[in-house]
């Protein structure tokens, strides 16, 4: 008798324990919750970590914006208690925004140093409980993180960034200044004081501008004969010689003036091999006495690029290059437009 009150009175008194099944559901429950903390904590620290390397100025910006949250009253046992208020792991994933508002929110009342009460932090882990944690690997996650661009905290109203952004407006506005201040090609940039035979056909001795063409000197040397009148080295006869000759040895390396195409490739008895490059806008380069040419007609041809090598085939008494500028059909002095060796 004494033995049954007893049981009787213990059953009464305490409350009933569980099943197994309640118990599974609550261990199943914590863990999930568990790994919802962990992926939490992972995020942080890779936005940390990745920040660090890739996005150094954002975190500069919202450093401020971070200690405040840190040395905050935030009561962080309370915010977490939002979140593991149900054993539902739908429940505890839609809570996270709510946590992230408990843990960064501002309950000033819109005070201006306050960060905003909705960050998009919050909006980004609510919308990352989707992501399939549990089967993706490390790299898998790495990846999916890089890719969201999630990272921008909101910055505090009285906080000033380190660096003056330049709107593109303003930008755009400078570069067509810049481009507008080169002169188009064909402007004339020098007019020239020449007073000595009159000049043939489609030949100048003014400088004139080649616009935005970027361009190089084909090969570096001395200047063995120049642009204008000269008696023939071979011939002797008096006559205008249409470009530069630079010296230099067979086999060196001819580079291109300027970009562009190859209009033709040849060879005959005066200017041995030669090409011509098209470089557009009406800007022409040629080049003789070559001993090799590297190119073929048609080909597109970069700034630098090797097209050709200093001989002496044709009318010539050595190796050097026969380098030939011209705009819309007017041969122009190249002297104006290339870097060349002196004995000063």
């Amino acid at each position: 008798m004494y033995n049954d009150t007893a049981r009787t009175h213990q059953v009464n008194t305490y409350p009933r324990r569980s099943g197994a099944g309640d118990s599974k559901k609550r261990t199943t429950a914590q863990d999930r919750l568990r790994l919802l903390q962990l992926f939490i904590c992972l995020i942080l620290f890779l936005a940390v970590f990745l920040g660090k390397g890739i996005f150094p100025g954002k975190l500069l910006e919202i450093r401020d914006d971070l200690l405040a949250m840190i040395t905050s009253n935030t009561d962080f046992r309370a915010a977490f208690s939002v979140v593991g208020e149900t054993d539902s792991e739908e429940s505890i994933l839609s809570r996270l925004e709510d946590f992230c508002v408990a843990v960064f929110g501002a309950e000033d009342g819109g005070a201006s140093n306050s960060v905003q009460s909705k960050p998009e932090l919050a909006s980004f882990l609510s919308k990352e409980s989707s992501f399939p944690i549990r089967t993706a690997d490390e790299q898998a996650i790495t990846d999916h993180l890089l890719a969201q661009n999630a990272w921008k905290l909101p910055i505090s109203s009285n906080q000033s960034t380190t660096e003056e952004t330049v709107p593109p407006e303003a930008e755009s506005t400078d570069l067509t200044e810049e481009l507008e201040a080169v002169p188009a090609a064909g402007t004339l940039i020098l007019k020239s004081d020449y007073d000595g035979d009159p000049l043939p056909e489609h030949y100048t001795m003014d400088q004139l501008s080649l616009g935005t063409l970027e361009t190089m000197t084909p090969v570096l040397g001395y200047i063995n004969s120049e642009y204008g009148y000269r008696d023939h080295p071979i011939n002797g006869t008096y006559q205008f010689h249409g470009g530069v000759d630079i010296s230099g040895q067979t086999g060196d390396p001819i580079q291109a003036f300027a970009s562009g195409t190859v209009e033709y490739v040849g060879k005959d008895d005066s200017y041995g091999l030669y090409l011509q490059l098209d470089h557009g806008n009406g800007v022409k380069s040629f080049y003789a006495h070559c001993s090799e040419v590297c190119v073929t007609k048609g080909q597109s041809v970069t700034i630098g690029d090797t097209i050709a090598k200093i001989g002496s085939t044709g009318m010539s008494t050595g190796p050097h290059l026969h380098l030939e500028l011209k705009f819309n059909k007017m041969h122009l002095n190249p002297i104006y437009y290339i870097e060349y060796m002196t004995d000063q």
